[in-house]
């Protein structure tokens, strides 16, 4: 293998299907260390296998081992499980609980059960990411275009007439004037959301919401008259073997869902909201809920249910492009929000970098969910239930992460001068009624922690796999090129 020709090729590959301002965020020198750490473990290890290689790459990673102090010391989740793939192989990690406590007359009781690497998570908002494909599915079969009118589709939404496809999938600022979560029926919800219409939002300011994603459910259901889970199941689970990605489940497959039950908010008002309700198998989103998830009826922005497995089967699409063509698949991932602007402080930010119902790769590190280092048509999404996905689909990787954030966890939207460090690191705080409940507020920020090493494994992964692959039959010749 030509190392240099192959180290200059990723440091390009971060620019595909880049704009200006997301190009050259990662040096030439850091895929440069990247792949000569690898070429050197190949090095000292010349009788090695592949698989044994691998096995030396994700031990030196220590992926397992943040994860426990994730989990286990900083208490930021109850339990998680990890998992990269990469063309030709998939790992995964588990540590923590799937359970800590349960809830009897409203109070929390300890019942521990140890996480499974082959548990069922609530995906909460990466179901967003779902809805985008089925989206871009109807565009690929030629169903719809991105220029048409939602209100072509689905007439009941009177206010968003003009509004078009693309805005949807490209999170145009929508509202209701009453909340769908306040809703007593799914027949009230769904009223409310009909009445949804577009708003204006200031310089800088998000434009990251759910209701595109929940309209767009009903397009796909106009446009196909099938239930939208119907459909994802035709077009794209069935296909890539994603049968642990549910809705609904019988008794066997609802004793491996992920509890996420006693998720405690604190309001910027003080007021606290304790939720002992959700039981394994019903979406911890409010409005997925009300629309009718624990009885079948999926919606756009929440209520799917998934395995690391089956999620690094999508990846495995993802990359071969096997059920959405490689140009819409890069129109997902491309930039259709972000932009640069200065604080009053002179600090250089940005706003959100969205692609199509996903996260495209923000140049602000802090405030990117994709890692700077992979391809320019990598992207992501994530759920407040403490699920992480992204994929790059030009160098051939993946990393899922699924956890349960809000089991038995309290977040703070206020002031935080209750918050106690604990002797480990973990915060906590004292509830009214005396009660010690770990803070996971920062679950989003803190999880930076894994994802970075996880998406470097898995890069490193790539490599060696490229590497072994490309030697020639006298592997010294090429361990010379490097060392």
């Amino acid at each position: 293998m030509d190392y240099s020709s192959y180290i200059d090729m990723l440091y390009r590959r971060q620019n595909y299907n880049a704009q200006d301002i997301q190009k050259n965020l990662v040096s030439r020198e850091y895929y440069e260390n990247i792949v000569l750490g690898v070429a050197k473990v190949l090095k000292e290890n010349p009788d090695a296998s592949l698989n044994e290689l691998r096995n030396i790459l994700i031990k030196d990673g220590q992926i397992e081992e943040k994860i426990r102090t994730f989990c286990i010391i900083n208490k930021k989740a109850p339990g998680m499980v990890l998992s990269v793939r990469t063309n030709n192989y998939y790992h995964d990690f588990s540590a923590g609980n799937k359970q800590e406590v349960a809830y009897q007359d409203g109070k929390a009781i300890p019942s521990v059960e140890a996480m499974n690497n082959d548990d069922i998570f609530d995906l909460a908002s990466v179901t967003k990411l779902f809805t985008g494909i089925a989206t871009l599915k109807l565009v690929e079969l030629g169903l719809i275009n991105l220029n048409d009118q939602a209100t072509k589709f689905v007439p009941q939404f009177t206010n968003l007439k003009g509004t078009t496809i693309y805005d949807l999938l490209t999170y145009k600022p929508i509202k209701t004037d009453v909340r769908i979560d306040s809703a007593k029926s799914q027949a009230e919800a769904e009223k409310i959301l009909f009445s949804a219409s577009e708003k204006e939002v200031g310089f800088g300011q998000g434009r990251y919401n759910d209701l595109g994603a929940m309209i767009l459910k009903y397009v796909v259901e106009s446009v196909t008259t099938m239930p939208y889970y119907d459909f994802l199941k035709k077009y794209i689970l069935d296909p890539l073997g994603m049968s642990d990605t549910l809705v609904t489940f019988d008794d066997k497959q609802k004793s491996r869902v992920v509890s996420t039950n006693g998720d405690i908010r604190i309001s910027k008002d003080g007021n606290i909201t304790e939720r002992t309700y959700i039981d394994r198998g019903v979406s911890s989103d409010d409005k997925a809920r009300i629309l009718g998830q624990p009885y079948g009826n999926l919606t756009g922005h929440a209520g799917l249910f998934s395995t690391a497995q089956d999620m690094e089967k999508l990846t495995q699409g993802f990359i071969a492009s096997s059920f959405i063509s490689c140009a819409l698949r890069d129109e997902m991932a491309r930039n259709h929000t972000g932009y640069l602007y200065t604080k009053p402080t002179g600090t250089r930010w940005a706003t959100q970098f969205l692609g199509m119902l996903c996260y495209a790769k923000n140049p602000v590190s802090d405030l990117t969910e994709v890692v700077h280092s992979l391809s320019g048509n990598s992207f992501a999404a994530q759920g407040w239930s403490g699920t992480y996905y992204t994929v790059d689909p030009l160098n051939g990787i993946g990393v899922f992460i699924g956890s349960n954030r809000t089991h038995n966890r309290v977040s703070i939207n206020g002031q935080r001068d209750n918050v106690t460090i604990g002797p480990m690191g973990e915060k906590y705080i004292i509830l009214p009624n005396g009660r010690k409940v770990i803070d996971s507020s920062r679950f989003v920020c803190d999880m930076n922690y894994i994802v970075s090493p996880a998406v470097e494994l898995a890069l490193k992964l790539k490599i060696m796999e490229d590497i072994v692959n490309a030697r020639d039959l006298d592997p010294e010749e090429e361990h010379s090129k490097v060392m």
